[in-house]
């Protein structure tokens, strides 16, 4: 054989070794990218299954939570039951409203243990709580989920499940509100811009606030809406009040203009159920003029202070509602004040009233102590958030 055959030779079997090879890794290839096919759908359903069951938890918690706040405020069972179905049909769970049947809704009892854990038992005789079992399977009638694409591989749903239950607590509540300067102020947001007829000589700080147009009397407008609000729950929360501002001794501008000394802070009502004793409380600071600054840590530190030194109900939960106009302008930060109400297990919620008031730091006091911050740029909005607080604050979801 010639040399240039041999080559031709050794050619084709190189050709030949080459092709076998291209012929067993196919296979390989093919393997491959159906397992990486596989894998990202299953990635996409499970990402989906993650979603859906997020959507599911808050649905079933909003249920429960108004099915129990109607229990107290209506004293009755089918109430709590109308309220948890209406409320779980606004929400959505994989694109459909949810549907709750009455059977899926337990009416009970929910007792406080000492180790922290909360027990529940149905019926009773004075029901303070609700438990709602929402379920996805064919024999409910919000059917099961379907998934994208794992019914190439088999089944194409899933069912998911949740249970929450809500309950009525016995509060203690204190106010902690701004009695500074600028509760004098008008509703424009604007410093030192008083409502009409406040009279100027010889300073506006020497006269209370105007009984209508001020701060002020929005925050009394907003104090009298949450305490009838409260007072038609069926725990209704013991209230204190503390009003602060900044202190005011003989040396300051304030003294000479009004000679009138006054204390950073003042614990003007303790813990009660006489809500009227608040409210007249409230209008006769009103009655009188209104100075200093903003020494906001005072009024939370004197808040918490008396919610622990109160042992009479010492399972009852404590909350601090601190409202504002402002920006703290004296005493230590109140982040630190908010970190020492934390430690004494005391949910503060933070209100901040028109564009001037400090709301970074309101809401990240309200988050450190687990509570929520409200913020209102008029009378309507601030009675609003009150009203809300009164009605949201006996509810706690305890599973």
């Amino acid at each position: 054989m010639s040399r240039r055959k041999r080559i031709q030779v050794r050619l084709r079997g190189f050709r030949d070794r080459r092709l076998d090879r291209r012929g067993a890794v196919l296979p390989l290839v093919v393997v491959f990218l159906v397992v990486l096919l596989a894998m990202a759908m299953f990635t996409v359903d499970v990402a989906y299954m993650q979603l859906v069951r997020t959507e599911l938890r808050a649905a079933t918690d909003a249920a429960a939570k108004a099915g129990v706040e109607a229990l107290g405020r209506n004293q009755s069972s089918e109430a709590a039951i109308a309220a948890a179905i209406n409320l779980a049909s606004r929400n959505q769970v994989a694109g459909s409203p949810v549907i709750l049947r009455a059977e899926d809704i337990t009416i009970g009892t929910s007792a406080y243990q000492a180790d922290g854990s909360w027990q529940f038992a149905p019926g009773g005789a004075r029901p303070n709580a609700v438990r709602v079992n929402t379920v996805f399977n064919e024999a409910s009638p919000n059917g099961s989920v379907p998934l994208f694409l794992a019914g190439m591989f088999g089944n194409g749903y899933f069912s998911p499940a949740q249970q929450a239950t809500a309950a009525g607590l016995e509060l203690d509540i204190c106010l902690a509100v701004d009695r500074s300067h600028s509760m004098c102020f008008d509703l424009s947001g604007v410093d030192w811009s008083y409502p009409p007829g406040t009279p100027r000589w010889p300073d506006p700080v020497a006269y209370p606030p105007n009984s209508t147009y001020s701060r002020w009397a929005s925050l009394d407008s907003a104090v009298d809406l949450f305490l009838d609000t409260a007072a038609d729950t069926f725990k209704p929360p013991r209230v204190a009040l503390v009003t602060w501002g900044s202190r005011i001794d003989r040396t300051t501008y304030e003294y000479y203009i009004t000679r009138q000394t006054a204390p950073a802070v003042s614990n003007d009502v303790g813990l009660t159920n006489s809500y009227n004793t608040i409210k007249q409380s409230i209008q006769s600071r009103g009655n009188n003029v209104m100075l200093g600054g903003t020494n906001l840590s005072a009024g939370l530190d004197e808040a918490v202070a008396l919610l622990e030194a109160d042992q009479t109900r010492p399972y009852s939960r404590k909350y601090v509602i601190l409202m504002t106009d402002g920006q703290w302008n004296e005493g230590r930060d109140p982040v630190l004040a908010a970190q020492d109400a934390a430690r004494a297990n005391i949910v503060v919620h933070t209100v901040t009233f028109l564009s001037r008031a400090d709301q970074s730091t309101m809401a990240e006091v309200a988050e450190l102590t687990g509570g929520q911050h409200y913020h209102a740029d008029d009378r309507d909005e601030l009675e609003q958030a009150f009203v809300e607080l009164a009605r949201t604050l006996p509810v706690v979801l305890t599973q």
